[in-house]
């Protein structure tokens, strides 16, 4: 992406269009002084800043966070004990990137090392981190380093997630036991098996697996009680793969690859919810009637008193998205909740980036006799809660001309909910996250996050505190430490400083709105002016936009680059 300051990173065409008027009468020369200008930008710029936090994170005992500041560019991370309010240097980065750099055959720098976030012990005496496909364990005393590869691809939810077609798994040495421990369960020949404990024997479950409809065993899920086993039996879908010819390589022949590109129209794995009664030995394949035509089902999720188990069903299409449980006895399916819309779900797990953010959010209260479930059914994103037994709604959480964007934290004790979201202040930028708290009820609505700018906060593991992390594109970050209990603001951590770039002639991007289409709807960008701005001249305006209604990229946070 160019960082010359000429560009404007606007929100939609109209709103550049109006600033564009009258331009075609300018003299589109440049004199090569102006591409000095803009390619000079990281030279003139770079290093001036001082103390500017990044996002912080919780190490794991919960009494200390950890964030990484720069400071003339030179990156450092930071410690702070949230009891104390004491702040020193996590660890000795020269020290670190000396032992690294001996054992791994790199260059790293103290001052940017290659990683963001790490694990420290409980005794405080080893750090553990991860450099792309390598884990890191490094002696705080010694400084002594080891490292452990692993396939950065294992672990990934695909098989959960049916949208590429699972292999097919006939390993009887991997297998998942009861809670119980008497029965272990594994696939054998596509089909599902039991073995005893005591390896005795060996009980066909299923026979109706078979390659090209096979039981995938990480969806193997055993009820609490260990009288249920439930799993998926997938069948293929097409899996069309696109060929391509790599002409740049490390040898003289060139090089053909292949890749998974699935098309609108392809046969998707179909899964199939399937569950087992282990007394009776009884196999119950679920009727498809409530999940037909499918894109994706969740992982099977039981409930604690072994009642059934449900999972979330995304309708081919994303119109329709449902919550559906299964009767553990009798395997029959029904429809707890039901979210529909004439466009599209947005499928995808709500969250609080500007981008990749979905818009579901469910949480089972008391082992599901309640649900907060996400959605955008009276036209904005809020909570709901639902009747987790009748599925009836119960009441709407939060309301209003505004968005929920990231739930932080439930308590089902108090009946609370902390999350964060956009548009409840009129005369700010709609699109800057506050954070809040609210009751089960809708009552009790708290604004956590008073100063105008875009939020970002990290909870303690035990929830005593929270670190806000807050900015503006024309207001360089700040941190600070409260407390959750009342909101008390404890200590503030750090306020970056960016005057040696203001007297370098740095200037801040200016935030504009301008109506939409519809000469109603205010639509926000940015405009970067030039370094040698003349206010008494006219010029012309580049748009930096990729348009569409799944995501938003006008930046809402400091940025020292004129992007």
């Amino acid at each position: 992406m160019s960082r010359i300051g000429a560009l404007t990173r606007a929100a939609w065409r109209s709103a550049t269009q109006t600033l564009a008027k009258g331009s075609k009468s300018l003299h589109p020369t440049l004199a090569p002084a102006d591409f000095k200008r803009a390619l000079t930008i990281n030279d003139r710029y770079g290093g001036l800043t001082v103390n500017v936090p990044k996002m912080p994170f919780w190490l794991t005992g919960g009494e200390a966070f950890v964030y990484r500041r720069t400071s003339h560019g030179e990156q450092q991370f930071m410690q702070v004990d949230a009891a104390t309010g004491f702040k020193r240097p996590a660890f000795d980065q020269a020290r670190l990137a000396a032992a690294l750099n001996k054992v791994s055959h790199e260059s790293y720098q103290a001052g940017n090392l290659p990683f963001d976030r790490f694990e420290l012990s409980e005794d405080g005496r080893r750090l553990d981190f991860q450099i792309e496909d390598t884990r890191w364990s490094c002696d705080l005393a010694s400084y002594d380093c080891t490292s452990t590869t692993f396939d950065a691809r294992k672990g990934d939810r695909r098989e959960l997630s049916h949208r590429y077609t699972p292999p097919a798994e006939n390993n009887p040495d991997k297998s998942n036991a009861s809670p119980d421990g008497k029965w272990i369960a594994y696939i054998k020949n596509c089909n599902v098996f039991l073995r005893s404990e005591d390896g005795l024997q060996d009980v066909p479950l299923s026979r109706d697996g078979a390659e090209g409809n096979c039981y995938v065993f990480s969806t193997l899920s055993w009820s609490p009680d260990s009288r249920h086993l439930a799993a998926y039996l997938v069948r293929p879908g097409y899996r069309r793969e696109v060929r391509y010819l790599n002409s740049s390589t490390d040898q003289l022949e060139r090089e053909y690859s292949t890749i998974f590109y699935p098309r609108p129209g392809d046969v998707l794995p179909l899964p199939q919810p399937v569950l087992f009664d282990i007394a009776g030995r009884r196999q119950i394949v679920i009727d498809g009637a409530l999940f037909s035509n499918v894109f994706e089902l969740s992982p099977l999720r039981w409930w604690a008193d072994s009642r059934g188990f449900t999972f979330e069903y995304n309708q081919r299409g994303h119109q329709l998205y449902r919550l559906v449980e299964v009767d553990a006895a009798s395997g029959r399916g029904r429809s707890l909740i039901d979210e529909t819309s004439e466009t599209f779900v947005d499928y995808l797990p709500l969250g609080h980036g500007q981008e990749d953010a979905g818009k579901i959010f469910r949480y089972d209260v008391d082992d599901g006799k309640e649900i907060i479930w996400a959605s955008e059914r009276d036209g904005y994103e809020h909570l709901y809660l639902f009747n987790g037994r009748t599925g009836a709604l119960e009441n709407q959480i939060t309301r209003g001309e505004w968005v929920v964007r990231r739930v932080n934290h439930v308590d089902p004790v108090k009946r609370q909910i902390w999350f964060e979201a956009s548009g409840m202040n009129s005369q700010e930028d709609p699109y800057w996250v506050h954070a809040y708290r609210i009751g089960f009820d809708g009552k009790g609505l708290t604004a956590l996050t008073p100063e105008p700018a875009n939020h970002h906060i990290e909870f303690s593991p035990d929830r005593r505190y929270y670190v806000d992390l807050w900015s503006r594109i024309d207001l360089p970050p700040r941190m600070a430490l409260y407390r959750a209990s009342d909101n008390a603001k404890l200590q503030q951590i750090e306020t970056a400083d960016i005057s040696e770039l203001v007297a370098a002639g740095w200037q801040p991007p200016l935030s504009f709105h301008s109506k939409g289409r519809d000469g109603k709807t205010d639509i926000w960008g940015v405009l970067h002016l030039p370094a040698n701005f003349d206010p008494t001249k006219k010029y012309p305006v580049v748009e930096n936009i990729y348009a569409g209604p799944h995501g938003s990229f006008v930046p809402k946070s400091f940025s020292r680059w004129t992007e």
